[in-house]
């Protein structure tokens, strides 16, 4: 998917005084993990709020939420993992 990019500081990208158009999927994602319920006030029941699992033992409820997002979302979901080191892989696009 092509959007509008977004530079490490969660801020637009503007380059030569214009908008960066950019494949924005992982930034879709990243959005869609990090963000909590009511955040995005034209769609307030989407996001999963990943730190709100932080006590979760096993992190099925995490993975099951990641999935239901994700396809919410409209991406075609293949796989959605958590990796020994902590961090979230997905093979998921638009």
């Amino acid at each position: 998917m092509i959007d509008i990019g977004l530079g490490e500081d969660e801020d637009l990208k503007i380059t030569a005084g214009d908008f960066s158009p950019e494949e924005s999927t992982a930034q879709h994602q990243q959005q869609l993990l990090l963000n909590g319920k009511g955040d995005f006030k034209e769609n307030p029941t989407l996001c999963v709020n990943a730190f709100s699992y932080l006590d979760d033992e096993n992190f099925q409820g995490l993975i099951r939420a990641v999935n239901i997002e994700y396809n919410r979302d409209g991406m075609e979901i293949k796989k959605v993992t958590l990796l020994p080191d902590g961090t979230i892989s997905s093979d998921a696009t638009y």
